[in-house]
């Protein structure tokens, strides 16, 4: 569709909506009471409302680990608790999706980093929290953490919101296991299974 294509769709008898590209606007409209401008972040959006500690671990039983400075995560058979340490952000939908929304965080040498996915399928940090509000029914730091296997229900998958039916898996890469994203499978694909472990305050 381009800037200058539009859609009208009737809603009752006094009433239409008219969608058009240029900045994603709705405009619903009435003859005598005249217009109405929303946007479409005002339908749909995530909404922070909790928080859990946690360390992620693969079906090698080694830590997920953040490494900024290269930008990458990767995973790891030593306890560095303040690279694997995640507080992972819970968001309640306004949309319907499917899986719990969560987001990664962690802190390092003092500093919170965000997690989020690009267009090319890679993992990336950016310094800074995840906002407490995401508009849209997209977002590169929302994957969906969904129950890997029933018959074990600690272990879970995480769907990218942005690459819908691509997950968190674990990538052989010159002997090293980084984090990145694969495509879903109809076969079981361990490389997506992980293990989170919730940590207590002591």
């Amino acid at each position: 569709m381009n800037s200058e294509e539009s859609h009208e769709f009737q809603i009752s008898d006094n009433f239409s909506f008219l969608h058009e590209q240029d900045g994603d606007n709705i405009k619903i409209c009435n003859e005598e009471f005249g217009t109405l401008l929303l946007t479409v972040n005002d339908l749909e959006s995530w909404n922070e409302f909790g928080f859990f500690k946690a360390v992620i671990v693969n079906t090698f039983r080694e830590f997920l680990a953040v490494f900024p400075e290269n930008d990458q995560a990767e995973f790891i058979e030593e306890h560095q608790i303040e690279r694997i340490s995640f507080l992972m952000k819970i968001y309640r939908s306004t949309s319907s999706d499917d899986g719990i929304s969560v987001a990664f965080t962690i802190i390092i040498n003092g500093e919170i980093y965000s997690m989020f996915c690009t267009d090319q399928m890679q993992i990336a940090f950016k310094k800074g929290d995840c906002p407490a509000r995401i508009d849209g029914n997209t977002s590169n730091m929302i994957f969906f953490k969904k129950i890997f296997n029933k018959s074990d229900p600690d272990v879970f998958s995480f769907e990218s919101s942005l690459q819908k039916g691509y997950y968190l898996a674990f990538i052989e890469e010159n002997g090293r296991r980084k984090l990145g994203l694969k495509k879903g499978q109809d076969d079981v694909d361990n490389t997506q299974a992980f293990d989170v472990h919730l940590e207590t305050d002591s």
